[in-house]
């Protein structure tokens, strides 16, 4: 099970925002948390949550998942219990103020195994390269390696789950992807996303992929994909970056 926390908020006529408000965001999520829960996410290398902002039909969200139950009952309820009204953006001397909550529970589906996906990347999106910098252009590799290390702690205590038996032998699923799953075109820009003065680079847009393989291969990469409109592509998914969805 996966948990989502959308937030509609409305703000001051003259306040112009965007996805960089992102890792502001963040810092303001971390005020509701318990001290001790906050020192366990400290501790961990993949996080058991993403958050981000947008706009849709001309309204604001700050939308939050959480990838687990703990994450589920530490962060999102943390917010529902507190009962408040209003966000302070104390760096702009203003407020987000909140019009409603929404609370919505998913399960990823096992019969949507299509062979052409076309994705679409919200936000900046990038991959940390081992020599140093940043990778801007999606490759299957860097996608899907991205989802399979977070799916992984995701699902780590569901030994039924098909998808969990593939990426208990990692390389070789990876390796079975880079074979089987082609990016076929794309329509992308470079973007750049803020964190306190410093900026990533990424790219956003659509990338379109075709499966090839077998049924449950196919099923397994959609379950994947799905996992990833959650959990978000590549680094610092908690601060905003690496929104992705399935068109």
């Amino acid at each position: 099970m996966i948990y989502r926390l959308s937030m509609e908020f409305t703000v001051d006529k003259k306040q112009k925002i965007d996805y960089n408000i992102g890792s502001v965001l963040q810092g303001i999520m971390m005020t509701f948390l318990d001290r001790d829960y906050g020192e366990v996410l400290h501790r961990q290398s993949l996080m058991p949550y993403s958050q981000h902002f947008e706009t849709k039909d001309g309204k604001y969200y700050w939308i939050i998942n959480a990838l687990t139950e703990e994450a589920k009952e530490n962060i999102i309820c943390k917010i529902l219990d507190s009962d408040k009204r209003s966000l302070d953006l104390t760096y702009r001397k203003s407020k987000l103020n909140i019009e409603r909550l929404i609370f919505e529970e998913f399960n990823l589906s096992e019969d949507r195994g299509e062979k052409d996906i076309v994705l679409n990347f919200k936000t900046p999106t990038s991959f940390k390269r081992t020599s140093g910098g940043y990778e801007i252009f999606p490759n299957v590799r860097h996608i899907f390696n991205s989802l399979i290390n977070k799916y992984e702690m995701f699902e780590m205590n569901n030994l039924d789950d098909i998808l969990f038996s593939k990426i208990n032998k990692k390389e070789d699923f990876l390796e079975d992807i880079i074979k089987n799953v082609d990016i076929v075109g794309y329509n992308l820009k470079t973007e750049k996303f803020g964190i306190k003065g410093n900026y990533i680079p990424g790219f956003m847009g659509k990338v379109n992929i075709k499966v090839k393989g077998s049924a449950e291969f196919k099923n397994n990469i959609s379950k994947l994909l799905q996992f990833g409109e959650y959990s978000g592509v590549g680094l610092k998914c908690t601060m905003g970056m690496g929104v992705m969805e399935i068109l």
